[in-house]
């Protein structure tokens, strides 16, 4: 067992640990707490003939139940000096492992006998654990940083997750196994593992096997889906109890603070079937909670406690963000052209507002419909591209999150839709263009040529003192990549409203306000040194192409006429 943090004995037992720090990861795990009880109980590297047969079991050997809400399972090659980018599991929704418990992660070309609980593709995640040698590690937080909560390193490795010795390397369908059932941890790999032959992996369905005795306290934990939400836009509260036994429980309840949500500040949560309950009587307590639509962007804290009639009590904390825009920077006071919602039943026009633009989502196409933003001279600085391609975290859980390496090997570019050129006064703000909410496959010729000519004019007309109010997605179905996951759109389009820098923006629109469009197709051939300007169209016929409608808060005889004038600029 190796724990990289420093903890009173105290700590060992509680039941959460709060995270102050606000990003997404610290966001993600909020609900979870730090024990040193839960340990990689197996383990199994490829084979010759199935190079990537390999699994990893975890195991509580603690008294208490464990939540996996924040931990992720990260791999190291035998003298890595860091994670690999991708882990090969990461839980964001309260997962519960009861004392004596098994959990199980396999790839997907696994093919044992007992079931994954969890699965990952070691080609989209490019990685593969070494038959000769790596290093697995629990970690609590980010890759490279997170708390280190029990790693194990065998065969040649070298890397920092060996304890004491390395164990050996398991041969072909063999695995190594901790010993006692998983309860042995004297923090010497070679002593606390032994060769299974053949492997012999247990998942949760696994009759527990308690290291010791317990059963004494009453354990909650708390989640959210999705824990970062626009204002007007819901999210499920889920505390999740898990019975004392000693003596047992009985008439447990809990209660929410959900004050700074703008809800109740002594909210019931139910376990009846009813208010976002998925089963009656399973000892889930849930609510789905509202946000006011006229909430402001930040974090906010929603506190539980969950209690027994034996008066046990445990209190539990979940961090929710309110993204919104800023203030005189809503890209949608002109309107939302295609109705979207913060609403996560709305799967394919699901609204999500950020500070630097808002999007419609598509998780069907696992892309945008629309993103929308407003420009100006403001918005553009000195920031270098960060680069840092990423999924987002917004996204409700079991949503597939889009990867960097899903655009490997397509064909396409990563053609982003708010531009990062866009983004430029700092690097938060530059690094939430790098969202992959914010990215369609783009051909080169298309994203290289008159698309990044059009972003530029976009960024001169702002340096001459106009403000830009962007609207631009995908459209069509041209194939898809990623295993089918992803939807190439057969051309791209854009839709730009041009304003005097000013205040008060929408009662200044009139019918001589410049509004047009650019069209561009996503399949070749594609000339890409043509000028954007041979693509220009009116809004009329983007709309007519998407079925949107732009621009419905103007009054309807300006919006129609602006919407049918052709751009000569």
């Amino acid at each position: 067992m190796k724990l990289f943090v420093r903890l009173s004995a105290g700590l060992f037992f509680a039941v959460v640990f709060l995270l102050s720090n606000n990003s997404p990861d610290a966001r993600a795990r909020s609900a979870a707490f730090v024990s040193p009880h839960i340990v990689i109980s197996q383990f199994q590297t490829g084979g010759s003939t199935n190079v990537n047969d390999e699994f990893v079991e975890l195991f509580n050997r603690g008294v208490d139940p464990i939540d996996l809400n924040g931990y992720r399972l990260v791999y190291r090659s035998a003298s890595g000096s860091n994670d690999v980018a991708n882990p090969l599991a990461s839980w964001k929704t309260t997962t519960i492992i009861p004392p004596g418990g098994y959990y199980l992660i396999a790839a997907t070309s696994y093919d044992g006998p007992t079931p994954p609980d969890a699965d990952y593709n070691p080609s989209l995640l490019q990685v593969s654990m070494g038959g000769t040698g790596g290093g697995l590690a629990i970690r609590l937080g980010p890759n490279n940083t997170g708390a280190i909560i029990d790693s194990v390193g065998w065969g040649t490795a070298t890397n920092i997750f060996v304890e004491g010795t390395a164990t050996a390397a398991p041969a072909v369908n063999n695995s190594q196994v901790r010993l006692t059932g998983g309860c042995q941890d004297t923090d010497s790999n070679s002593s606390d593992f032994q060769s299974q032959i053949p492997a012999a992996p247990r998942n949760s369905a696994s009759a527990p096997a308690p290291c010791s005795g317990g059963g004494t306290t009453l354990f909650a934990a708390i989640s959210a889906n999705p824990n970062i939400v626009s204002p007007g836009g819901n999210t499920l509260l889920t505390v999740t109890v898990i019975p004392a036994t000693t003596p047992p429980s009985t008439g447990i309840s809990v209660v929410g603070d959900l004050s700074q949500i703008g809800g109740a500040s002594t909210q019931a949560f139910f376990d009846n079937g009813t208010n976002g309950d998925q089963t009656p009587g399973d000892n889930v307590f849930s609510f789905l909670a509202t946000v006011p639509p006229e909430s402001v962007g930040g974090i906010r804290a929603v506190t539980a406690v969950a209690s027994d009639a034996q008066a046990r009590t445990v209190n539990v904390n979940q961090n929710i963000t309110v993204n919104a825009p800023l203030p005189g920077e809503d890209p949608l006071i002109f309107g939302n052209p295609s109705n979207a919602t913060p609403d996560i039943s709305n799967e394919n026009n699901y609204l999500m507002l950020k500070p630097q633009y808002s999007l419609s989502y598509n998780r069907s196409k696992a892309t945008p419909n629309w993103v929308a933003w407003r420009l100006d001279s403001t918005w553009v600085g000195t920031t270098p591209r960060q680069d840092d391609y990423r999924p987002d975290p917004a996204l409700p859980a079991g949503w597939y999150q889009v990867l960097d390496t899903d655009y490997s090997g397509s064909g396409y570019d990563r053609g982003h839709m708010c531009p990062s050129g866009d983004r430029t006064n700092s690097v938060p703000n530059n690094s939430a263009t790098f969202l992959m909410t914010n990215f369609v496959p783009q051909l080169s010729a298309n994203n290289q040529g008159p698309w990044e000519e059009f972003e530029s004019y976009c960024r001169t007309l702002a340096a001459q003192g106009k403000e830009i109010y962007i609207f631009t997605g995908p459209s069509g179905n041209a194939g898809t990549i990623a295993q089918g996951r992803i939807v190439v759109p057969s051309v791209t389009w854009k839709v730009v409203l041009v304003l005097q820098n000013g205040t008060d923006d929408l009662a200044r629109v009139n019918k001589s306000t410049r509004v047009f469009g650019i069209v561009v197709p996503n399949q070749g051939p594609l000339d890409i040194n043509a000028p954007w300007r041979n693509f220009r169209v009116t809004v009329d016929s983007v709309e007519l192409l998407t079925g949107f409608d732009f621009f419905t808060q103007v009054p309807k005889n300006t919006q129609e006429i602006m919407e049918r004038r052709r751009d000569r600029e």
